[in-house]
């Protein structure tokens, strides 16, 4: 398998990309768009999987670290929703120059960003958009978000206590908000706050794929995940709904897995 890690020119930053494919070369490739904060780390594992198992199907994939994330130029502060769109569509650009971008996949809130990318991007029948347990709701991820901050300081006596509000307080003022080590901007933060999935509506013809981890009290998806997929074929879209079974592995600490995803993934890549 070939491993190239480069930086990506964008918006006038470099950006840390990991390309894996197989040894030949590939004509078909996809675009990873990564999940936010600890999420993303969390799930780098899974992503390694998925492009293994890609280029052994002759696929090729890109892994970008967004402006301000991971191994990329510039401080999480420094991150905003208009420059990662900038960078989704250099990253786009990078992989047709080497052949076809056949569809991004899009994890957690990365599927919100790919949305939002493939709302505006020129029209392209041959791309496709694989969503990975996607955030639904910007407002109501952002808040989960900020408990983690108030989880975090709930035995400290010696701080104020703070509520969601009092954070969102802080964002109005132009202060940045740090949580677990990530400072959010306010811009970054109203950004998040404005976009639901529902409203997101990729163009027509986009052939979409939607994988949901089986929620045990649904046997499927869950109400929020099936009303914007009602929202979507309400618009024209085909969605194709599937369920894997498997770890949680955004939401897990160590490294954690859910091979079942991956399946699904290189089966509809495949076809």
């Amino acid at each position: 398998m070939l491993v190239q890690p480069f930086f990506l020119e964008s918006a006038g930053h470099r950006c840390f990309a990991l390309y894996r494919g197989p040894e030949g070369g590939a004509s078909r490739h996809v675009l990873f768009v990564p999940g936010f904060n600890e999420e993303m780390n969390r799930c780098r594992s899974m992503l390694t999987f998925a492009a293994t198992a890609l280029a052994q199907q002759g696929i090729g994939s890109l892994v970008l670290d967004l402006h301000g994330t991971g191994e990329s130029e510039g401080e999480y502060a420094d991150a905003r929703w208009d420059i990662w769109l900038r960078n989704l569509s250099d990253a786009v650009a990078w992989l047709e120059s080497r052949g076809a971008c056949v569809a991004l996949i899009g994890v957690r809130l990365g599927a919100v960003l790919a949305a939002d990318w493939l709302r505006a991007a020129p029209p392209s029948p041959a791309r496709g958009f694989v969503l990975w347990q996607p955030v639904v709701d910007g407002k109501s991820y952002l808040n989960q978000f900020l408990r983690i901050r108030i989880a975090a300081n709930m035995d400290r006596s010696d701080l104020p206590k703070e509520t969601t509000q009092s954070m969102r307080d802080q964002w109005a003022r132009g202060e940045c908000v740090e949580v677990a080590g990530y400072a959010v901007h306010p811009d970054l933060a109203q950004a998040i706050d404005q976009r639901r999935l529902a409203a997101l509506v990729p163009p027509a013809g986009t052939a979409v794929s939607w994988l949901s981890h089986l929620n045990a009290a649904t046997g499927g998806a869950t109400p929020a995940e099936s009303q914007v997929m009602a929202a979507w074929r309400e618009a024209g879209l085909a969605v194709d709904a599937q369920c894997f079974e498997g770890q949680a592995f955004w939401q897990v600490h160590e490294r954690a897995t859910a091979p079942d995803l991956v399946d699904r993934t290189c089966k509809l890549l495949a076809s």
